[in-house]
């Protein structure tokens, strides 16, 4: 499967572009930008094509999928292009800033006979998979509470893209859709209620740390923390009536040589867990196999739309701007 990607952002320059390398059967075939700098990320990483233009990457024929790693706010645009330019899509998270917008860009790649997939990557790591069996063999008993927390500490002095309420920028954006992501992938439940507070910035108009809190159909409340304004974190808990399960590198175990690191703690001691995966490259062996296959996202979509009509509220009740 021959990949263009749209844009030289840092995500697919450290990530996705690695990734689609350490893949057998796919090939990251051409880059394009606006910025001017496809012709150094090309000779970084041995990409025999570059385009100037994003339109001119999707007019390409022998591109069969496309990565779209560019601002939030223009997820909609470009996916609905590669759509109708009959690209397959995979768009970095999140897909959308509404539910409308991520619905309208699911239903144009359907009517366009293409796969679409948001770039969770993290849900892509088996260390998810062995958290929900041990949920199940009732190693927590009755799961109660979930405690999600991502966070890191960045000069915001600085130009970055990340404080532009105008491109989606904010904590809750960029790592707190993980926590509420990551929490409707392990419960399966619908939410009742949710509430949220932050430290909204002056100046720039993001909220730079926040908590929200959600109720789910099942009973289970969830606390999710994120933030600019903290050291590195990226865990969650899942917290029941007889113990205590630790994802210690939730959403970032390639940090650790892809890693997955998890504790369990109950009435009969402490228990750790280790599941290793290449969570990058695994997203793109399911997207790549989905396609070939053509076997549907239907579930993935499901779960991005869900988890968007959340964010979409929290951010309208931080901010108090749709």
């Amino acid at each position: 499967m021959k990949w263009g990607i749209m844009s030289t952002a840092n995500i697919a320059k450290k990530a996705l572009i690695p990734a689609i390398q350490r893949t057998e059967g796919v090939e990251a075939a051409a880059i394009a930008s606006h910025s001017g700098k496809e012709e150094e990320a090309a000779e970084q990483f041995n990409i025999p094509k570059t385009y100037n233009t994003y339109e001119a990457l999707l007019e390409d024929p022998d591109i069969e999928a496309v990565y779209i790693p560019l601002p939030n706010h223009l997820h909609k645009e470009w996916t609905i292009k590669a759509a109708r330019a009959g690209k397959h899509v995979l768009c970095e998270k999140p897909a959308a800033l509404t539910r409308k917008d991520a619905e309208e860009m699911i239903e144009c790649c359907a009517a366009n006979d293409v796969h679409f997939l948001e770039a969770f990557m993290y849900q892509f790591h088996p260390q998810h998979n062995k958290v929900k069996q041990l949920i199940e063999e009732g190693q927590v008993g009755e799961v109660s509470l979930i405690r999600a927390s991502f966070s890191f500490h960045f000069d915001q002095s600085n130009d970055n893209i990340r404080l532009d309420p105008d491109k989606g920028g904010g904590s809750l954006w960029d790592v707190g859709c993980y926590g509420v992501h990551s929490a409707l992938n392990i419960m399966n439940e619908e939410v009742l209620n949710s509430t949220i507070l932050g430290q909204i910035d002056p100046k720039l108009g993001i909220d730079t740390s926040t908590a929200a809190t959600l109720l789910l159909g099942n009973g289970v409340l969830v606390q999710i923390d994120c933030g600019f304004d903290a050291a590195a974190r990226n865990e969650y808990q899942v917290i029941g009536t007889k113990g205590i399960i630790t994802v210690h590198d939730a959403y970032r175990p390639d940090k650790q040589n892809h890693q997955g690191r998890i504790t369990v703690v109950n009435e009969n001691g402490e228990q750790s867990f280790t599941e290793f995966g290449d969570q990058y490259s695994l997203q793109v062996e399911a997207f790549m196999k989905a396609v070939e296959q053509d076997e549907s996202f239907e579930g993935f979509h499901k779960a991005t739309l869900q988890y968007l009509e959340v964010m979409e509220k929290l951010q309208h009740e931080l901010t108090g701007h749709k």
